[in-house]
């Protein structure tokens, strides 16, 4: 019988998902350097893992729609 942190497991997400996750905050380091200036590396990752085992939400999709948003607006003001 394998221990429980040995077992295997399935993620909600598709490797799409996970991969548009990626992309989304590349772009914001592009942009800014980081959206999270208060929190470590640690912190990030923990929350990367939480999100792949689906126990909580994308912290980087709410920052990346912002910076859309953000770039939408301005080329609507120009």
């Amino acid at each position: 019988m394998l221990n429980e942190l040995q077992r295997s497991f399935t993620t909600p997400h598709s490797f799409r998902a996970l991969e548009r996750e990626v992309e989304m905050a590349e772009a914001l380091i592009e942009r800014d350097g980081t959206a999270f200036p208060d929190a470590c590396f640690e912190e990030g990752y923990i929350a990367a893992l939480r999100f792949v085992l689906n126990r909580q939400g994308s912290n980087v999709r709410e920052e990346f729609e912002g910076l859309m948003d953000e770039l939408k607006n301005k080329g609507e003001a120009s």
